[in-house]
């Protein structure tokens, strides 16, 4: 009996880690305390795309590298040295992860266009998307349009002792 409890125990937190959608998103990052994010106080954007041969249709939400400054990552001149080996790891609530560089993000580098929305053509996410979602506007395959965004975590990855920060 006490093996078949352990095992049920296990399997709820399976279901609720992964299988429900949070309304927040948690953001962490090396050396502070991992906090749910404020998208309110973000700017606003809209992006047109479209993906598995729909038509292109409005996004809006918040661009990514935006919620990454807010949070005090290394973007524009502090991304330099070590902080260019650092990554940002999506994560949703399957347990579904797509990567990001930083270099890859920040405008002064790639520029990339990353954008985590919670609207869809004017209306919120539904529950099969939200009630956030990452959308890639550039890219040729939607891999990294990823659904139901609980976590946004920055990692850090570089492996050079000596690298200058």
């Amino acid at each position: 009996m006490k093996r078949f409890t352990g095992l049920a125990m296990l399997a709820g937190l399976v279901f609720t880690g992964h299988a429900l959608a949070a309304d927040a998103v948690r953001y962490t990052a090396p050396g502070k305390a991992s906090a749910d994010l404020d998208m309110a106080s973000l700017p606003r954007v809209e992006v047109t795309a479209g993906a598995h041969g729909d038509a292109p249709s409005a996004w809006q939400g918040v661009n990514l590298i935006d919620v990454l400054r807010a949070q005090g990552a290394p973007v524009g001149k502090a991304l330099r040295g070590k902080a260019l080996a650092e990554f940002v790891r999506i994560t949703a609530a399957d347990g579904y992860q797509v990567i990001f560089s930083l270099g890859e993000l920040d405008p002064d580098f790639g520029g990339r266009k990353v954008v985590l929305v919670d609207r869809h053509e004017g209306k919120p996410l539904d529950a099969k998307d939200g009630p956030y979602r990452v959308v890639v506007p550039d890219d040729s395959r939607p891999a990294r349009w990823i659904r139901n965004v609980t976590a946004i975590e920055l990692v850090e990855a570089s492996t050079a002792e000596h690298a200058k920060p």
